[in-house]
Formats: structure tokens, C-alpha cells, sequence
């Protein structure tokens, strides 16, 4: 291999390694964020875990025994909509880095991106292999 070929590979490698240290360290975060809610009233706090899952649910008063069924439920629904848009705030800081840009991620996490928009944009691509790509 000459030098020049070398060097290249040497210069791909490294980044690979850069941006695989990157994932994990994000990775490590992503699976360790959580997000606690606090209703308006202060009748019930909600905490999520990673991927959005209920943690804890604690009411902080007996005042929710004064609210009829739907009434609770609605709190309880409102309180977690809450904490996950609190996680996902999270999550987005943690995650928009690693995005093509000018992609909206808490619309990724919400589901609202198509698959397409997703697809990695060449900008992004390290020179070296960008000229690559294009020479065929």
C-alpha cells in the first residue's frame, strides 16, 4: 500500500474509532436519562426511564381522591405527556450531534419523520470519502 493510500486508511480508521467512542458514550447516556413530571397542582408526580418507561408514579397529596375517574386519568395522562416531552427535550440534546443536519429528532422520537429523511447526507461523509463515493 503506498503512503498516500495508507494515510487515508489510517485518517478513515481514525475517524471510525472518533465516532464509535461518540456512540458509546451517547449510547451510555441515552439508556441512563429519565424525566420527572410534576402535575400543575402538585397532585402527582410521574418519572420515566429510558425509552419512555414508567419509573415511578407517586401521588403527593390526597387531593387526586377529590377528582372523579376521568378527571384522574386525565391527570395521570397529562402528567406523563409531560415527563416524556421532558425526556425527549433530553433525549434530542443527547442525540442531535449524531443527526444529519437540520433534521428535527424530537419529531423523530415522536414518529412524525419518514424513513427518507433519515437516509445519512453525504455532506456529512468525511472528505476523503465523499470523493471517494463520487468517483464511482
Amino acid at each position: 500500500m503506498s503512503g498516500v493510500d495508507r494515510r487515508n486508511v489510517d485518517m478513515l480508521r481514525n475517524e471510525f474509532e472518533r465516532q464509535m467512542t461518540n456512540f458509546a458514550e451517547n449510547q451510555k447516556r441515552i439508556n441512563e436519562v429519565t424525566a420527572t413530571a410534576v402535575s400543575p397542582r402538585r397532585e402527582l408526580s410521574v418519572t420515566l426511564g429510558p425509552q419512555g418507561t414508567l419509573m415511578e408514579l407517586n401521588f403527593l397529596s390526597s387531593a387526586y381522591r377529590r377528582l372523579a375517574k376521568n378527571e384522574l386519568s386525565e391527570l395521570v395522562m397529562k402528567t406523563i405527556a409531560d415527563a416524556r416531552g421532558k425526556l425527549n427535550d433530553q433525549l434530542a440534546e443527547i442525540m442531535t450531534p449524531m443527526m444529519p443536519p437540520g433534521l428535527d429528532i424530537k419529531a423523530v422520537l415522536e414518529g412524525k419523520v419518514s424513513a427518507e429523511k433519515l437516509a445519512p447526507d453525504e455532506s456529512r461523509l468525511p472528505a476523503l470519502l465523499r470523493e471517494r463515493l463520487n468517483r464511482g
